[in-house]
Parts: C-alpha cells; sequence; structure tokens
C-alpha cells in the first residue's frame, strides 16, 4: 500500500517496543510477587484461568514499594530505545500524528516520555489510582485498554494506520492496522506469521524510520 504522509497515523506500543523491557514484569518480579510468583501468572494466563487484565492487576497489586522507588529503580535499570527519540522527532517534523497505545500504565509511561521532551505525543493507557498501585483500566476489554479501538477509530477518519509493537496486547491492533512493524523474535511478530498478517520485522525504531521514509518516498 503507497503511503501519505498526510494521511499517517503512527500507533506504538509501549512495554518492549519503546522501552527496552518490559517495565511491568521487571517491577512485579523486582519489587511484588517476584520470579516464582510471575511465572505463576503466567502460568494461569495461558491456561484461561486469568484474563490479561486480571493478570496486571494481580501483577502490579503485588508491589509494595512507593511509587518514586519504583521509578528510581525503573531509570536506573530500563532505558528505552535510543531509536525512538528521533522517530518521534521525525513524526512531529512531518506531522504525522504518533501515540503511544499501553496496557501497562500512564504514570509509567510519563518517567520515560515527558511531555516537554516529546512535545505532540499523545498517549493512551491505564491509570494508578492515586498513591496506590492498584489499577484503573480504561475499558472493559481483556487488556484493560482496547488498543484496536484507536486503530479502527483513525481508518474511519481516513487515516492510515501503522502499528509498532511485540507482544499480546498487540496482537488485535495489528490485524487493524494497514501496516505493521513487528519486533523481531517477539510474541508479535509469530503471530503475524501464524495469522498470515503481513509484517516488517525490526530491531529498533531506526528500522521503522528507515522503513515509513522508504515508503512515503523523497519527501519521507
Amino acid at each position: 500500500m503507497p503511503l501519505e504522509a498526510a494521511r499517517l497515523h503512527v500507533f506504538s506500543d509501549f512495554d518492549g517496543t519503546i522501552t527496552q523491557h518490559d517495565t511491568l514484569v521487571f517491577l512485579a518480579t523486582r519489587l511484588g510477587l517476584g520470579p516464582d510468583g510471575f511465572r505463576e501468572s503466567e502460568r494461569l494466563l495461558r491456561e484461561g484461568r486469568l484474563t490479561a487484565r486480571e493478570v496486571i492487576a494481580r501483577d502490579v497489586g503485588s508491589i509494595r514499594a512507593p511509587f518514586a522507588e519504583a521509578a528510581a529503580l525503573l531509570r536506573a535499570q530500563v532505558g528505552i530505545d535510543p531509536g525512538f527519540p528521533p522517530f518521534a522527532r521525525w513524526c512531529v517534523a512531518r506531522g504525522i500524528p504518533l501515540t503511544v497505545l499501553s496496557a501497562g500504565f500512564e504514570e509509567i509511561v510519563g518517567l520515560y516520555l515527558p511531555p516537554e521532551e516529546f512535545p505532540g505525543l499523545e498517549v493512551r493507557a491505564n491509570r494508578l489510582r492515586p498513591g496506590t498501585w492498584e489499577c484503573c483500566f480504561r475499558d472493559d476489554s481483556p487488556h484493560g485498554h482496547d488498543k484496536a479501538a484507536a486503530l479502527r477509530e483513525a481508518r474511519r477518519r481516513g487515516r492510515q494506520t501503522v502499528l509498532v509493537g511485540d507482544g499480546s496486547s498487540d496482537e488485535a491492533p495489528a490485524a487493524a492496522a494497514d501496516l505493521v512493524f513487528a519486533r523481531r523474535g517477539r510474541p508479535l511478530a509469530e503471530h503475524c506469521r501464524r495469522r498470515g498478517i503481513a509484517c516488517e520485522e525490526y530491531e529498533s525504531f531506526h528500522d521503522v524510520l528507515s522503513g515509513l521514509s522508504a515508503r512515503l518516498g523523497p519527501a519521507g
């Protein structure tokens, strides 16, 4: 599909896509239920005994450290893809909307993507109840946030939609996107292969930028 910058809208996952590691997994294993408890959550999810939404609430709710302590640990040990800041600047320079869609939490996204450093970036994520690790989900969907709805709405407005993602919460939006970039070696790439969803596998946002620029031609 030929892409037009004037019609493009890019949507990106956060955990494991913009960040180099999943922040919720990191916090749950380091400050919450621990590696064994996290593996138990994953088993319950695989067996269908808990939904992803329930697993998120279980894992995050096990954290007992203050948010400031968790934030300091995240900043020290979980970085972001170095290709993301230049990619975000590229989108701003070309007037391409860039929206972060996360099954995680706005408070954590804000640690990495403050508005003053990423002007114009839209963030749609779940929230934490102030002063607690209690989850306030955006909707009643299995992940607490129906990411695919944002892409469907954009397409109804005539936008060409691009999804950048890596995990299971990106599977439904991938089916709704015009173009998918799936992180190599991660579950979304395997899901796209199984379902026959065309995708371009990438290592970093440098690859996403190159791929989009090539599709937009000389003006990209």
